[in-house]
């Protein structure tokens, strides 16, 4: 009989659904007795678990997520944390939301370490000086730096798909980075999207080369293709009804598409997602916006936008009449220039 009450609890701790849970427990100085939201998408839906602190304690059991990730939300700003069987520690102040200290299993050990060596680190830095010129990429390098250490870790291919958005320019180093990615990473879900983004920036538009073409729908849905313009100056004004600095150069790509109306085709293309449709036209309305105007209403996940990398607004691209593209900035004034200087026109 004692050999049966032994062989219980034996059983129970070999339970394969309580080996793989993901248990949190945590102390926030602060939080007293207010909710704690944790967010995270499961087979593309995206749910929200409340779970209310008790004297500034917690206990969450957490679900499993598609990335891996889920957010710790207290306020704006807020944390994540890798979703991983064992037990893990939250500790922090409520008046810090995004300086929780999340340990206790190896992916949270690894990215505790990059917010502190990398992320935390930077943040203090720029506190004490706002105006440091050369800490923006001193912390880029920083990063790369830490990716090489931790070839292993779903954190570090998490910081190289954001490297990736940093500067276009560093294509071949990123690549690098991937390939000292173990093979795990590799095919987590980061390393495939690092995969994609390497693919973009090598096939995003270059200056002296064709832009590929797209089809795209206008505001009554009506689908326009880009190489029906060739022949003609095309200018591609990437924006959005949300973005401050595309209205407010409203007028100066009014005043070009009116300057060089004969030989400019002005198009404007929208990042704006399906259910902004209707703003997205009453602000075309509103600002008396000229020019064809596109969207693909899949916020940046569209192929033109994403294909295009357009990660920037406004982002402006000049093509010459042969499709080849001339010029990209984020400032309609380097436009100005560049069609001055053409002289053709």
């Amino acid at each position: 009989m004692n050999k049966l009450w032994l062989l219980v609890p034996l059983a129970l701790a070999a339970s394969p659904a309580l080996a793989q849970s993901c248990v949190l427990t945590g102390t926030i100085k602060g939080i007293g007795a207010k909710p704690l939201i944790f967010r995270y998408v499961q087979q593309g839906k995206l749910y929200r678990d409340t779970v209310r602190a008790v004297n500034d304690q917690f206990t969450y059991t957490a679900k499993p997520s598609d990335s891996g990730q889920i957010a710790l939300i207290i306020s704006n700003p807020y944390e994540q944390f890798w979703y991983e069987p064992g037990q893990i520690t939250v500790t922090g102040d409520a008046a810090q939301p995004s300086r929780l200290t999340i340990v206790g299993t190896p992916e949270n050990n690894v990215a505790d370490r990059f917010k502190r060596e990398v992320e935390w680190k930077f943040d203090q830095t720029r506190q004490a000086q706002p105006a440091a010129a050369q800490l923006k990429q001193q912390e880029q390098q920083a990063t790369r730096q830490f990716i090489k250490k931790h070839p292993g870790s779903r954190t570090a291919a998490d910081a190289l798909y954001w490297q990736t958005f940093a500067n276009a320019e560093l294509l071949a180093e990123y690549e690098q980075l991937f390939g000292q990615l173990t093979p795990a990473a590799q095919h987590s879900v980061q390393g495939q999207r690092v995969a994609k983004r390497l693919q973009v920036l090598r096939h995003q538009p270059t200056v002296g080369q064709p832009v590929p073409d797209f089809s795209v729908a206008d505001t009554a849905g009506t689908k326009h293709s880009l190489a029906a313009y060739r022949g003609q100056y095309v200018l591609l004004d990437f924006w959005g009804h949300w973005c401050g600095p595309c209205l407010q150069a409203v007028p100066k790509v009014k005043a070009l598409h009116t300057q060089y109306a004969q030989k400019l085709a002005v198009i404007g293309i929208a990042m704006e997602d399906a259910s902004d449709a209707a703003v997205w036209k009453q602000t075309i309305r509103k600002q008396a916006i000229t020019g064809l105007q596109l969207s693909e209403l899949q916020q940046a996940n569209g192929p033109v936008i994403a294909g295009y990398n357009v990660t920037a607004f406004p982002t402006y691209m000049l093509l010459g009449p042969s499709g080849v593209l001339l010029l990209r900035t984020n400032d309609v004034d380097d436009v100005a220039k560049k069609l001055a200087a053409l002289g053709t026109l």
